[in-house]
């Protein structure tokens, strides 16, 4: 049966063409999500300053999820101090040392100075994990006002031993004598500039006085270092241990969670991609069997049985899937890497993040794709190996006009799922509500799809009059055409209808998000005039000042920002999730900020207390008066009151708690930005521009500025969306043009038929475009309002509005893109199937 199947494949290329090329292109897809997903696990960056520790201990940086992927957490966990001398203690350690991390700025001429690479500042004693050596006569840094500069650094600021150098952190500056210069094997790859301060003072730096970000371990001669970590994790609780390249997670902060968010985006794009690849895959090869129905009689009225036919598919499928999907799973690498360069410029991974190679997901696609294509071609099969041998050939001769009462009965109950999905959060509010609207689309989608045949005909029959009203002769031949083939441009239309609904959604989803975030932004912030730091943070010390300066006229109202965790339950089953959260003062907020308060008074804040935004309200089901089970962005669990619930979430987080338990909660412990209203706008300007003229760094400026800046992050954050959304639009547009082609192509000997019968050939091609400006306007319609009531729904859940943002250059977008898909997909293999003489192309076979 393979010698037939490899027979009839080679007799048969262009048939099989189109099926090949969608299998190639899953195989694509899905070995480069799971490039994305392994990268997430074990991609990242080797170490650098820890390179000469053999095992690196760090915090526990995620909370275990049961049966699901840990929850990464935003802030760095740190180390108490007795954690060094307990693994100094463990048996075959020959050094530890602590090691904390904090950015500054270098200051020149009482301004930020450009440096070739950032500036981090340690303590000395870490820096024998490299190690770094003092060149020439210097010494490390013995008092708080003493730094040793790497070489790279201090040539770029002409600093030697003995010299001032000004670094700020937070915008404070502070000014330190140069007690050495110190070099690192293979610095001229390092990431980051490295200064040395004491221990102590790099502590205080960082908001982290007796505490280490990581502890670098040396292990003693003839100690294995897996073994070493092993003894650690046992003998220290509460720490976990890195060897190898998994060092540079917890050296890179950044890198950490940009794996633990590549993990998430990549696992949740798989699993809509990896479905509708799948479906496609499925849907073209039900075509080119269907395409050879004529075959298949012949098959059966010659004597073939049912259970030949059944294995001739099955053999036909699987090598031609097979080495689809091994060729489709090499270039599925060079994708992976073109997408992990799109997430890169989107700010979602460090530029220099390296992607995890290896063969499993290869392996994977090509499994996975194998599996797809073998149950599509078995039920794809069942059709033409039930046929009749005796009346074999009369049944092919024309399409089955009814569907199977299954496929009947199951598209409607998806279309019936879905739109009870989209109205979720019409009933009941919060996250979930709105996943499982934007999830009604898929289902939409393939209700539809399944019932393409009946949608199809209705469309054709409503649109009949008013096509043979514009172009009698072509619209009648297009409009019957369509009707009596209906299954062969349903096949067609189907892709087209998936890619508009899901490209649709996952669009203007997002821009209904960032419009409403931004309306959010701009009617909250109520203050005139804002201060932000260039270096990421604003230092309490600057805070202090403005109040000093500014008085009791003005309200000084500083925001820090992280992420913190909450554990609620969801649906009967303990649930955790993480969400945006700002910490504030409430004192004299009305003067700067207005949350649009629902219930309850945020002048309660403090200490022991917490307010939410009406969908966390919602999802965790607390109002005013009950606890919520918090972990905070450092592991720290809180289960605070609440007592408030407003309604700008989008603009201002989920979560709102008070200013300094937050900030004490946070890596830097630095505020995001400082909001200052309530006084005279003019002596307020004055004042600030004195501010911060004394602290580097430090920008002024007003509350409209501070909204453009939130637009601008929401903004970023969504184009790593749009990178995804990207890839898969590519998949979607090549499978349209795929089975247009295949559909457009079958028809050679209609074609002919046509023009033996006296059509001409511009008349043969004006009816095409007949048809596929119907083919491309119903598409799109149908595919629109598939995506409707999905949008609908997240709409209301997230702004409480009926009416989502759709972007006319979005939607302007998505029907000339279809259009264009369309019209060359069916014109170019039209105009190709025309060149033959009719009386030649009338004796071809199928």
């Amino acid at each position: 049966m393979r010698d037939i199947a490899r027979k009839t494949i080679k007799g048969r290329k262009a048939g099989f063409a189109g099926a090949f090329l969608a299998v190639l292109l899953a195989s694509v897809l899905v070995t480069a999500l799971g490039v994305l997903v392994e990268s997430g696990v074990r991609g990242g960056l080797p170490p650098q300053r820890y390179d000469g520790a053999d095992v690196v201990v760090g915090g526990v940086q995620a909370l275990p999820v049961v049966e699901d992927t840990d929850l990464p957490l935003s802030e760095r966990v740190r180390l108490p101090a007795g954690v060094v001398d307990a693994v100094a203690a463990v048996p075959g350690v020959a050094e530890a040392a602590g090691d904390v991390a904090v950015p500054v700025s270098v200051v020149a001429g009482g301004a930020v100075a450009d440096t070739p690479r950032p500036v981090t500042g340690h303590g000395w004693s870490s820096a024998v994990l490299t190690p770094f050596e003092v060149d020439g006569d210097g010494a490390g840094p013995e008092r708080d006002d003493e730094v040793a500069l790497e070489d790279d650094l201090a040539s770029s600021l002409g600093a030697g031993v003995g010299d001032r150098v000004e670094l700020a952190v937070g915008g404070v500056a502070s000014e330190y004598t140069v007690t050495g210069v110190v070099t690192r094997p293979g610095g001229a790859d390092a990431r980051e500039s490295a200064v040395f301060l004491t221990d102590e003072r790099a502590g205080e730096l960082a908001g982290a006085e007796g505490r280490w970000d990581a502890v670098g371990v040396v292990a003693a001669d003839g100690v294995a270092t897996d073994d070493l970590a092993g003894r650690i994790a046992d003998a220290v609780p509460g720490v976990r241990t890195y060897t190898g390249d998994a060092r540079g997670h917890v050296e890179f902060f950044d890198i950490g969670r940009a794996r633990s968010e590549l993990t998430f985006l990549a696992l949740s794009l798989a699993g809509t991609t990896v479905l509708i690849a799948m479906f496609v895959v499925a849907s073209t090869l039900a075509l080119s069997i269907q395409q050879r129905r004529r075959e298949f009689a012949l098959l059966r009225a010659v004597g073939a049985k049912r259970g030949q036919v059944r294995r001739l598919v099955g053999a036909e499928v699987m090598l031609l899937a097979g080495t689809a999907a091994v060729l489709g799973a090499v270039p599925g690498y060079l994708v992976a890497v073109l997408l992990g360069r799109g997430f890169a410029g989107s700010g979602l991974l460090p530029a220099d993040f390296r992607l995890a190679m290896s063969p499993l997901p290869g392996l994977a696609a090509i499994v996975l794709c194998l599996v797809t294509a073998r149950l599509a071609g078995w039920v794809a099969a069942r059709r033409p190996a039930r046929l009749n041998p005796v009346e074999a050939l009369g049944e092919s001769a024309v399409e089955e006009p009814r569907l199977g009462t299954g496929r009947v009965i199951a598209g409607v109950v998806l279309i019936l799922l879905g739109l009870a999905a989209s109205g979720i959060p019409m009933l009941v509010p919060g996250t979930v509500a709105v996943a499982g609207a934007a999830g009604g689309a898929l289902l939409l989608a393939i209700g539809v799809a399944l019932l393409g045949p009946r949608v199809l005909g209705a469309a054709a029959g409503l649109l009949a009059a008013p096509v043979r009203r514009l172009s009698p002769v072509h619209g009648y031949l297009a409009t019957a055409n369509m009707r009596a083939n209906s299954r062969r441009l349903a096949a067609a239309v189907t892709p087209i209808v998936l890619a508009v609904a899901v490209v649709s959604v996952q669009l203007f989803s997002q821009s209904t998000l960032a419009a409403a975030a931004g309306r959010q932004t701009v009617d909250g912030v109520v203050a005139g005039h804002v201060v932000t730091g260039s270096d990421g943070g604003v230092g309490a010390a600057v805070t202090d000042e403005l109040r000093r300066e500014l008085g009791d006229d003005a309200t000084v109202t500083p925001v820090v920002h992280s992420q913190v965790v909450v554990r609620y339950t969801e649906l009967g089953d303990p649930a955790q999730e993480t969400f945006a959260a700002q910490g504030l003062d409430p004192a004299g907020l009305e003067r700067t900020l207005d949350l649009e308060v629902r219930d309850g008074d945020l002048g309660d804040l403090r200490d022991g207390t917490v307010a939410l935004s009406r969908n966390a309200s919602a999802t965790f089901g607390a109002s005013v008066g009950e606890t919520v089970e918090i972990v905070l962005g450092d592991g720290t669990a809180i289960e605070p009151t609440v007592v408030a619930v407003y309604g700008r979430g989008l603009g201002f987080g989920d979560l709102t708690l008070p200013h300094d338990q937050l900030a004490a909660h946070t890596t830097t412990g630095q505020d995001s930005w400082v909001l200052i209203g309530g006084a005279d706008a003019e002596a307020t300007g004055d004042t600030l521009a004195r501010v911060a003229a004394a602290y580097p760094g430090l920008v002024a400026g007003t509350g409209a500025g501070l909204s453009a800046a939130g637009s601008a992050e929401r903004s970023a954050e969504s184009s790593t969306s749009l990178v995804a959304l990207l890839a898969l639009l590519a998949y979607l547009a090549v499978s349209v043009v795929n089975t247009l082609v295949m559909a457009t192509s079958e028809r050679t000997r209609e074609f002919a038929l046509l023009r033996l019968a006296g059509a001409g050939r511009r008349h043969v091609l004006a009816m095409m475009r007949v048809e596929a400006a119907v083919i491309v306007a119903v598409s799109v319609v149908v595919g629109l309002l598939v995506a409707l009531p999905p949008l609908v729904g997240v709409s209301v859940g997230l702004t409480e509005s009926f009416l989502p943002s759709i972007s006319a250059a979005g939607f302007l977008g998505i029907v000339l893109t279809t259009a264009l898909l369309g019209f060359l997909a069916i014109g170019v293999p039209a105009r190709a199937a025309l060149r033959l003489r009719p009386v030649d192309a009338i004796g071809l076979r199928e």
